[in-house]
């Protein structure tokens, strides 16, 4: 009896990492590739004002539409901000391509303009699934320097570098 127990308990335990693995695998290609948490000189927005940035890339072939995922700098925040899902030509990241969020409060200006700033002293960085229970791409940083980027080294996607000339919207150098 114990062995039938542990057998039905493995196959459930199996099944649900199936599952897992598959929504995994069709959000895998979507990872947060560079930000700046202090800009005051570098890089403006469509409005001119020079407010923190996160980008993120679509290593995929397809496209896709972050509208509805939820974006936050704390991992216990109880209400991300959600991405609206109502702007589809502005939220969808092409295949290969690159996508900024501008960290400002200021959503007003626009679906990419989520409530949360960047802290210069370091915190973290998420997006989640629409679900908001999977983390699509997180990292945690710490003190960073103003209009110094920080993103993946582009010879090793693993590593995190600075960029002392920060690279929004095209492949970091």
């Amino acid at each position: 009896m114990k062995k039938f127990f542990f057998i039905y308990c493995f196959t459930l335990f199996i099944i649900s990492c199936n599952k897992d693995e598959v929504k995994v695998d069709e959000i895998s290609g979507l990872f947060i590739n560079e930000f700046l948490a202090s800009n005051d000189a570098c890089c403006a927005d469509e409005k001119g004002e020079y407010d923190d940035w996160v980008e993120l890339y679509n290593k995929t072939e397809s496209s896709i539409d972050i509208g509805g995922m939820y974006f936050t700098d704390n991992i216990d925040d109880d209400d991300p901000y959600q991405i609206p899902d109502s702007y589809p030509s502005v939220t969808t990241i092409q295949a290969k391509g690159y996508l900024l969020i501008w960290c400002d409060d200021d959503q007003e200006q626009g679906p990419l303009h989520v409530s949360n700033k960047l802290k210069k002293s370091g915190e973290s960085i998420i997006l989640l699934s629409e679900e908001n229970k999977t983390i699509i791409d997180s990292y945690e940083f710490g003190e960073q320097t103003t209009d110094v980027s920080m993103g993946r080294d582009p010879t090793n996607v693993k590593e995190w570098v600075f960029f002392d000339n920060p690279t929004p919207g095209i492949m970091n150098n």
